[in-house]
Parts: C-alpha cells; structure tokens; sequence
C-alpha cells in the first residue's frame, strides 16, 4: 500500500513537469523529425514501470514490517515448511507485477480511450492507463519483495 502511494506522488508529480516540458520547450523549426520532448511522452509508459519497479526494489521499514508478517503468517499455516506460504505468495505477487507492467505498456482500454481526453495537445488515456497501472506494479512489486524476503 505504502509504495502505491509513493508510485502515485511520483505519477502525480512528473506527469506536469513532463507535459510541461514538452509544451514549452523551444521548437526548433530548422531541425527535421520529432522534437526530443515529445518523444519524451510516449517514453512517459516505460519511465513509470522503471519507477514503479524502483519503489518495488526499494527496502524499508515497511517492507521489513510486511516480511516480519508474512513470515509469521507462513510459520501459523504449515510449521513443518514454513517458507512454501511465503514462497507462493512472492511467486504470485512476482507474477502479477510483472502482468500489470506488460498492461501498463499496452495502449489503454477502448473505454478510456472514448473519453477523448486531452492533458493539453497530448492525449490523456495512455498517460492515465499507465500511471494507474504502475501503481498496481509498485504494490505487488513490494509484496513480492516482502515475501521474497521472507521466504529466504
């Protein structure tokens, strides 16, 4: 929960800055292809899935506390193999983390994409999608960094 709050901040802080960037940067009308900031927002998918994986990696007290947890709910189900709880729940967690990055580098849903949306000349659907969908990576990214730890 903690590192999708942090994710949040960090999408809702840069995404501005970004868009702001791209829009008011010099436009060199004597340069050919496309202008560096704007290729900046369509790498704005990829740079919210590192980010969210840097939270994920991340360790502190609250990734401490959550292996403290999940290591004494392993021991409480099975005492005879007290890693395999934990063991399954880092596989699982890796698993969706890594499901919700390949999501949130796909264009977004065709719901969201009919709202037509726009954060200034930029359209704002794939900004939303992935931005919402690195939060989910950076919280299962760090339950899966919690068990893990507390599996080995």
């Amino acid at each position: 929960m903690v590192a999708g709050c942090v994710q949040a901040g960090l999408v809702s802080v840069m995404t501005p800055l970004v868009i702001l960037f791209a829009q008011y940067t010099d436009h060199d009308c004597g340069a050919s292809g496309p202008h560096p900031a704007v290729s900046l927002i369509s790498f704005l998918p990829l740079i919210y899935v590192v980010f969210a994986a840097g939270v994920a990696l991340t360790k502190h007290r609250y990734i401490i506390l959550t292996t403290t947890r999940i290591r004494h709910a392993s021991h409480l189900m099975s005492s005879s193999e007290p890693d395999r709880l934990a063991g399954t729940l880092a596989i699982c967690f890796f698993l969706v983390s890594i499901g919700c990055a390949s999501y949130a580098l796909q264009p977004p849903p065709v719901v969201l994409a009919a709202m037509d949306l726009h954060f200034g000349p930029h359209a704002a659907a794939p900004i939303l999608w992935s931005g919402l969908i690195s939060v989910c990576v950076a919280g299962f990214g760090a339950n899966a960094h919690a068990a893990t730890d507390a599996a080995y």
